[in-house]
């Protein structure tokens, strides 16, 4: 008993005790430096030349298309594969790595940065890295796109390729292993993307919604916001960051989320589900390349394994995936190259406008979204017949894609409505 209470008493003196207080002396006055000169330098040097990448990236294009079908709705796609790394990952990553050198997570120390990567995020993580000296590692599926791994090496990064459901793990603990640090696109994307307004300083915000806002008032003479925002989501941060933004400055604008067929991701930002619940037995592969969410061995995290905001959406829609894969040829034969996800995020415009036309309005429509990535990055899958009737046998391959492509022809062409008509005319069970 005695023991006992010698034990508890030299517990709760330690903790009474506590840290001790430094103290101002004559002899040793308290004025210590809390970073070394040294790393003061590397830090200062390293966002300097992050700032000098962003200005030297600009602007991305706006490209202007209005379907035929839809002569009151002009849709605008912010072409991201004008950036260095050809994706909209390349400001992704500069605002990941800013905000993690900002912070102190990544500094002249720090063996290496490792991140989970459907391949776009890794070869931008890569670029960024590679500029400020920072050896990279990205953790991918084995799997991945040939065109990705090419990417992401030609940047000065290295791989490591575990099964799909295993890249969140294995990257956060080899990082932790190696005393490098895990970036986190998923759980650290709200902290990094920005959403304020820099008026006239001399730094512009570096949010999308801000440049696709300044890019319409140069193209139409006037102030011009758009009415739909759609955009999906992998991280979520960008979707989130637009939606932060528009609510924040109380923009009339709508953000939609355009969602692939098995993600969680339609289900969580309408009703909060799958939050304690994985995507195991749900989620089919290979949904549309890197957006939605389900193949992960964890639920949806907010802070975790997305940074998807759920009260910034004001609208979700979910398109089969085999109709993004047709609309994905579609955009080609027209000449947009455009990768899958942005194959869906035209739909969705697509969907919008038909809704507009349906509705009798008489008033025009402005609809704003993002070419996310290159279709070059597809040409052995999403671009691919043989593949496509593998991977679709489900919903007709190559057969029930081509059903979709005249669905979605005919809605631009005479302002039809695809969606209804593909489900019902095309190969597969909904």
């Amino acid at each position: 008993m005695k023991n006992a209470l010698l034990v508890l008493a030299v517990i709760l003196f330690s903790s009474v005790v506590g840290d001790s207080l430094t103290k101002i002396g004559v002899n040793k006055l308290a004025d210590e430096d809390v970073i070394s000169d040294a790393e003061a330098k590397w830090r200062l040097d390293a966002i300097r030349k992050l700032w000098t990448e962003r200005k030297r990236m600009g602007h991305t294009p706006l490209i202007k298309y209005q379907p035929p079908g839809f002569p009151n709705t002009i849709i605008y796609m912010k072409n991201e594969t004008a950036t260095p790394t050809r994706t909209l990952k390349h400001r992704f990553a500069w605002a990941l790595l800013l905000w993690a050198i900002t912070e102190g997570k990544v500094t002249s120390k720090t063996s290496a940065v490792y991140d989970s990567t459907s391949g776009n995020t890794g070869s931008a993580e890569a670029y960024m890295c590679t500029l400020v000296n920072v050896p990279y590692i990205a953790v991918v599926a084995d799997n991945l796109e040939p065109e990705k791994v090419k990417q992401i090496e030609s940047f000065g990064g290295k791989l490591k390729k575990v099964p799909v459901s295993q890249r969140n793990k294995e990257a956060r603990e080899t990082a932790e292993k190696t005393h490098g640090f895990y970036m986190n696109q998923f759980g650290n994307a709200e902290k990094a993307e920005e959403f304020h307004e820099s008026g006239n300083f001399l730094y512009e915000s570096t949010n999308v919604f801000h440049e696709i806002l300044v890019q319409l008032k140069q193209l139409n003479k006037i102030p011009t916001v758009p009415d739909y925002f759609i955009h999906n989501a992998g991280t979520g941060g960008t979707i989130s960051s637009v939606g932060r933004y528009i609510v924040r400055y109380g923009a009339p604008t709508r953000v939609v989320l355009s969602d692939s067929q098995y993600s969680l991701f339609y289900d969580y930002v309408l009703k909060g589900k799958f939050t304690n619940q994985t995507g195991a037995g749900i989620w089919k592969a290979p949904g549309v390349a890197g957006i939605g969410y389900g193949y992960d061995v964890k639920p949806v995290i907010y802070g975790e394994t997305t940074s998807l905001t759920r009260n910034v959406i004001h609208e979700a829609v979910k398109m089969p995936d085999i109709a993004t894969v047709a609309a994905t040829r579609v955009l080609q034969e027209k000449g947009y190259n455009f990768g899958p996800s942005t194959a869906l995020n035209f739909l969705v415009a697509l969907f919008k406008a038909y809704q507009h036309k349906a509705s009798k309005s008489t008033e025009n429509q402005t609809i704003a979204t993002l070419g996310n990535d290159p279709g070059d990055y597809y040409t052995t899958t999403y671009l691919n017949n043989t593949w496509v009737d593998q991977k679709f046998a489900d919903f007709g391959g190559v057969q029930g894609m081509n059903c979709w492509k005249t669905q979605i022809q005919n809605s631009i062409d005479t302002g039809s409505d695809f969606y209804t008509k593909g489900l019902t005319l095309c190969p597969g069970e909904y």
